[in-house]
């Protein structure tokens, strides 16, 4: 807090003279920095031409950030630079008429000011090249990087692990490099033009990274880079969305950390690395399906409610990339301009209880549109409230009888955020009521994560089993079975794993012959069990690969058709099967049982439509919890938060 009651106050200084500072001769502040660190209070100004010290007096504390001057100042002379890690990708502050690309503006005087700096841009490019050229590690001797233009900061982003940093760039035509933030302890912002010395570089998938450099010097502030080239004067940004290349055969480097502007719609999102959602974005130059991706943090694709079919624009991004995966990103909800989005579907219909139904569009609602009056039940049952979360709206109905199908149709005019009615074209859909727990015992798999977010080699897949009954179920004598759908057409057709649940185990390492009503069953690697804490109760089975020397790598397959069932050895009979990730596979194998070989179709139903992913955690679960309609497709959706031995939502 203490940045935003001072910067006010820094802007709106009243200079007191008590002395002079040295003889020395100076432009502006800048030239006045060898001085040192001024005494509390007091500052290094520059007064015609010479260094002198004055005492600050600050306004008023109670102004301090208040909604009419807080982020204002982003960028101003006196403040620019520390706000690199809290205002990511502000530009900077402009005089009028505007500066040329190699004036700085003196925000004071709304004057333009020569930086200071000599060196030619296209040497400053010939510098970075050299720098993009180079090997990664240690630099000997150091590569200088002369005048280059800070473009945009990129910040830290909760969820990710990616490192913030700085872009450098001197034309608009490139080349531009990406600096490290920790590479330097002197703090920069977007318009600072510098001189460093890199000294230390790296290569991340493919990404050239200033790792470590020296002698960073801002030599001048607020040069407009935001400007785009067409622009007079011009900047150090490029419309791309008109390129027709973007991300052809090795032409992705052409483009990398690069300032740009882009306008175009959206595909489907997907993750695009933890934190993050990347869409395809079809522009007049990569139109469907296009290689050019936006890539924004997930908070802020859930907060603009970006979905397929969005028109959108990004007036100042950059370019980060990913091997040869150019993507457009931005970091701030005011960075992206939503110009238009399709009117709100009804993509699914769910029984959430006897006496609740749970439905989920595809864009989030205007919950002041929506009434119980607005749905109806085919067979008709009454509905008598609706209650709305964001996309989601619980239905209140009377008490449904159970596993009867029904259908939901919205009649009433429901809207999304934006205003836009439901498409009339998707606005209904079908599901089945409640199954009621059976007498007796009865198994069922419950969640399945086959899909980590990296590589599966963290002994983090599991299965879990529950006893959806009313009575304990004996464990020695079924079988869980692994099936590969991409397996051969012919024989033999079987399971590349199988375990028997004899082998079970409590807590406490003893064995465990039966799991009680309602109880959970985990199936896991054993680095699962060394790392995760189960509920009390949850009872474990030690699962793993046959691939000598990794027992616990991509022990359950997550390939297309690949499925999970549970086969009760003395009769052959399948008790249980989930069979997951679209495609035409076949779901019939041939099992070797007790009874002899049986020919088992895993696919229950019609195979679910959701999918575990390995860039955003989550598993499939059936929802609501234990619920068996005997449909896999109505069973089982793929949620976000793992509830390994609990309840799924």
């Amino acid at each position: 807090m203490l940045k935003r009651s001072w910067l006010p106050a820094l802007v709106t200084t009243v200079f007191v003279t008590v002395g002079t500072g040295c003889g020395d001769e100076c432009i502006d502040q800048f030239d006045c920095r060898d001085k040192g660190t001024p005494p509390a209070g007091q500052v290094y100004a520059c007064v015609e031409n010479k260094c002198e010290l004055r005492t600050l007096t600050p306004a008023p504390e109670e102004d301090a950030g208040t909604e009419v001057d807080a982020g204002t100042d982003a960028g101003t002379t006196t403040d620019a630079g520390t706000d690199a890690g809290t205002d990511p990708g502000t530009g900077p502050t402009a005089c009028t008429p505007a500066c040329s690309l190699e004036q700085a503006c003196n925000v004071q005087t709304n004057t333009c000011e020569a930086s200071g700096v000599t060196t030619p841009s296209t040497e400053t490019s010939t510098q970075i090249t050299a720098v993009l050229a180079a090997a990664a590690g240690a630099q000997s001797p150091a590569l200088p990087i002369s005048g280059a233009y800070v473009t945009y900061v990129k910040p830290a982003v909760t969820g990710s692990t990616e490192a913030g940093g700085f872009f450098l760039q001197a034309e608009a035509n490139g080349p531009a490099v990406f600096v490290l933030g920790s590479a330097s302890a002197t703090a920069v912002a977007v318009g600072d033009r510098v001189t460093l010395n890199v000294t230390d570089k790296e290569v991340t998938t493919a990404r050239n990274v200033v790792k470590t450099v020296t002698d960073l010097v801002v030599v001048s502030r607020n040069h407009g880079v935001w400007n785009l080239d067409t622009q007079t004067p011009p900047g150090l940004k490029v419309d791309v969305s008109g390129v027709d290349s973007f991300e052809d055969g090795g032409t992705a480097a052409t483009f990398e950390s690069r300032l740009v502007s882009v306008s175009g719609k959206l595909e489907a999102g997907a993750g695009s690395g933890a934190g993050f959602t990347g869409f395809a974005v079809d522009t007049a130059g990569e139109p469907t399906a296009s290689n050019l991706r936006l890539r924004v943090p997930s908070t802020i694709s859930s907060d603009l409610d970006l979905t397929a079919g969005c028109d959108v624009t990004v007036p100042t991004g950059i370019v980060w990339r990913f091997n040869l995966q150019s993507q457009v990103s931005v970091f701030r909800p005011e960075q992206l301009i939503v110009n238009s989005c399709p009117a709100p579907k009804l993509t699914e219909a769910r029984a959430s209880s006897t006496t609740e139904v749970q439905l989920t569009f595809d864009r989030k609602l205007d919950a002041s549109t929506v009434q119980a009056t607005d749905f109806t039940l085919a067979p008709a049952a009454a509905i008598s409230a609706a209650t709305v979360n964001g996309n989601q709206v619980a239905l209140t109905t009377d008490a449904l009888p159970p596993s009867t199908p029904y259908t939901l149709t919205v009649n009433g005019e429901v809207k999304d955020t934006a205003g836009k009615v439901l498409d009339a074209a998707a606005n209904s859909a079908t599901f089945t009521s409640l199954t009621p727990p059976p007498a007796g015992a009865s198994l069922v798999i419950n969640e399945v994560d086959y899909d980590n977010v990296g590589t599966d080699n963290q002994g983090a897949e599991f299965v879990e089993i529950h006893n959806r009954g009313t009575a304990a179920v004996d464990l020695s004598d079924v079988l869980l079975l692994f099936v590969n759908g991409n397996a051969g057409p012919t024989a033999p057709r079987a399971e590349y794993l199988r375990f028997a649940l004899s082998d079970t185990k409590d807590a406490a390492g003893q064995p465990a012959t039966s799991l009680p009503a309602g109880g959970y069953l985990i199936a896991a690697p054993q680095p699962f069990f060394d790392t995760v804490t189960l509920p009390a109760g949850t009872l474990r089975l030690i699962i793993k690969s046959t691939e000598a020397g990794t027992p616990n790598t991509d022990v359950i397959q997550n390939g297309f058709g690949d499925g999970v069932g549970l086969v009760q050895n003395a009769t052959g009979v399948l008790l249980d099967s989930v069979f997951y990730e679209p495609g035409t596979q076949n779901a019939t194998f041939n099992i070797a049982t007790a009874a002899g070989e049986k020919t088992l179709n895993f696919e229950e139903g019609t195979r679910t439509s959701a999918s575990d992913s390995g860039t955003n955690v989550g598993s499939l679960q059936r929802v609501p919890n234990g619920n068996d309609t005997n449909n896999n497709d109505a069973d089982f959706k793929f949620v976000g938060t793992l509830t390994p031995g609990a309840p799924t939502p």
